[in-house]
This record gives structure tokens, sequence and C-alpha cells, in this order.
């Protein structure tokens, strides 16, 4: 496997707000990500279309977060709607290129993420957001109260990395280590059982965080969901994945993005 990103340009990332993803942990990880000049950063704001149909139809409601009352949804309200979050996402682009001095930009976009990447040449990250889900489940709303009572603070969760057979599996890890020692995280790396060979490798890069701040876990990569489950229960503040064979709309990574509640970082 081999790092496909060239060092002796910018680095281009692409960090991506709505198309039903939960964006608010997606600006912090971008300050992580991002604490140096050397990147050039694009934020997009996707907008569903499927949302707008919906809009466009007769007697469409919808329920207040707050309040839980239903309210009729028109396009111009949903539209106003859209405005506001993407206004909230270009200030959050705004304000970590300028603290680090990098070029960026910022626009929305009304389609696939597929046709946005299309737009932006020589992508090398690509940051996303967990889907946004209605419900909490019992097990992730008995963590977070449990985090809350035990004063545990963000900074605790640990960088995932998922170690596969992706050609930018290696580049990855490396971003993985460099996330983790930027920001003090722990780092665990995921590799599957049939990866035994990779291990010294392993081993070898995660020297520099040290025996405390780094674990490898392994797989099963013949059971369905193994990889999930794994990630989900190490609870991480965010995955870093090699893009796949299909690029960064891999079926694997939107599974992975449906299922978790954290941020990913894809790598080319």
């Amino acid at each position: 496997m081999t790092a496909l990103v060239d060092e002796r340009r910018a680095r281009r990332i692409v960090v991506v707000f709505g198309g039903g993803s939960a964006d608010t942990s997606v600006a912090g990880v971008l300050a992580s990500f991002v604490s140096e000049s050397g990147a050039d950063i694009t934020g997009v704001f996707l907008e569903d279309r499927s949302l707008f149909r919906i809009a466009e139809l007769p007697f469409t409601t919808e329920l207040c977060r707050i309040t839980t009352t239903p309210r009729q949804l028109t396009t111009r309200e949903l539209e106003r709607q859209m405005q506001v979050q993407a206004l909230r996402a270009k200030q959050a682009v705004r304000s970590v290129a300028e603290r680090v001095g990098s070029p960026w930009s910022f626009r929305r976009h009304r389609g696939r993420l597929s046709t946005a990447l299309a737009e932006t040449r020589d992508v090398d990250f690509v940051l996303l957001g967990a889907a946004r889900r209605a419900l909490a489940s019992a097990g992730e709303l008995s963590v977070t109260a449990r985090t809350v009572r035990t004063g545990e603070v963000e900074s605790l969760r640990p960088v995932a990395v998922l170690f596969d057979h992706s050609d930018s599996a290696v580049a990855a890890l490396d971003v993985g280590i460099e996330l983790a020692e930027r920001t003090g995280r722990a780092l665990i790396a995921f590799v599957s059982d049939d990866e035994g060979e990779a291990h010294p490798d392993l081993t070898r890069k995660l020297r520099s965080l040290g025996p405390k701040r780094a674990a490898i876990r392994t797989i099963a990569r013949a059971e369905p969901g193994a990889s999930l489950a794994a990630v989900r229960r190490a609870a991480p503040a965010v995955l870093i994945v090699g893009a796949g064979e299909t690029g960064f709309e891999d079926p694997r990574t939107g599974t992975l993005q449906r299922e978790l509640r954290c941020p990913m970082i894809v790598v080319r």
C-alpha cells in the first residue's frame, strides 16, 4: 500500500456540511486537523433536493426541534433555514482558515456529494459529519449522561483509523498519527485479522505516540459489521479511513457515516 498524497503541494481539504449530516463536531475536527498553514480549505454546504421536493407538496409540516410543535413547511421557509445553516458553516470555515492563514472558499451545492467534489480539483481529504438522526438510542443517551456526570471531556475521546486493504490505508494512518500528536489524543488502529503481516509496521509507526496512547485492535474481516461494531464501541472523536476503489463515495464510507456518530476524514 502506498500513500498517494503529494506532500510538495498544499493539501486540499473539502469539509462537507449539511446533506443530512450533523455539523456540531465537524468544525472542531477541522480546527484540530488544520492547525498550521499549508492546507487549501473548501467548505461545501450540501442541500438535499428531496427536501425541497417535499416542501413543494401541499400541507407539508415539520416538527420544531425545541417545542415539537408542528408547523407548515414551505420552500421559502426551507430556503431560509438553509441560508442560516450555510452561514454558520461558512463562518466556521472562515474562522479556521483565517487563524492558520490558509486559503479558503465556500459554496452551497444542491445535489450529490460526487457532483460537488467534481467542481474541486485534486482533493486529498474529505471531512464528513455523522449522519443526522432524529433520536439517539438508549445506549447513546446513557453514555452521554455518564459523561456529563463524571466530568469527562471531549478531548479524552481517541482518534480511530481503519487500516484495511485500500491503497490509501497507509496515508490514513499517517494522518491519524499526525492528528493524535497534534491534539494529545490516543489513537486506535483497527486492522483486519487477515492483515497479520501489517502488525510490525503498525507497531513501528505508532511508536512515536508511546504505549499508553496507541493501540492496535484486530477485527474479523469475514464477520459482517465487525469493523462498524468495533469502532462504535471505541466512541472516537473522529474516524479516519482511506478512500475506496470508487473514491470518496465508496459504499463502505456511506455505511460508516450513517451508522456512526462521529465525523470522518476520508483520505485519498
